[in-house]
């Protein structure tokens, strides 16, 4: 009986350990963003200073978001292996043309775990003008609680984020509302 009091006790710790991974792993993407938004604050936008490889139009080879502070930033997550990613692609190509017609900032795409050939492809396919990044591994968009695609997110012009849409963006007036929310604040 002495033998199996250990052995019970080394069960029970490894049944924890396992459980406390399984928790570990399990976990969803985190909604600490929508959260703030649903509270009324608009919660700084994660990682813009980390610079991420350029995959057009950026003017070196990493940007980082902070290059466009002062101006109001949609950034997207998208890959080129996402039907709902070429959907949304010529409403945010309308998006850039205005932003930039009014000087008032740009939209940013940020590929999420693609191949650089497929991203550049789908670039030019959808004739996309705005500068577009590359998240190789995924973990800058996990700063954004994202782990599925597409999502957006507006960020005003001292880069915090202002709107969220997790998943395709089917409406243009939603972009047009959370940018001039962006311009106001």
């Amino acid at each position: 009986m002495r033998r199996l009091g250990p052995i019970i006790t080394a069960v029970f710790a490894a049944a924890l350990v396992a459980l406390l991974a399984f928790g570990l792993t399990t976990q969803g993407a985190s909604r600490a963003l929508d959260e703030a938004l649903a509270a009324g604050r608009q919660p700084a936008a994660p990682n813009v200073t980390r610079p991420l490889p350029v995959l057009n139009n950026a003017g070196g080879p990493t940007a980082r978001l902070t290059q466009w502070r002062g101006g109001v930033i949609v950034v997207n997550f998208w890959a080129s292996w996402c039907p709902p990613c070429a959907a949304e692609a010529p409403l945010l190509e309308r998006a850039q043309r205005t932003l930039t017609a009014d000087h008032a900032g740009t939209v940013v795409g940020i590929t999420y775990k693609d191949i650089t050939a497929n991203a550049l492809s789908s670039i030019k396919s959808f004739g996309l003008s705005y500068p577009n990044l590359r998240d190789i591994n995924g973990s800058y968009a996990a700063g954004y609680g994202t782990d599925k695609i597409p999502e957006t997110f507006v960020l005003n012009r001292q880069l915090h984020v202002v709107a969220i849409s997790r998943g395709e963006i089917t409406e243009q007036s939603w972009l047009t509302r959370a940018i001039v929310e962006a311009e106001r604040t």
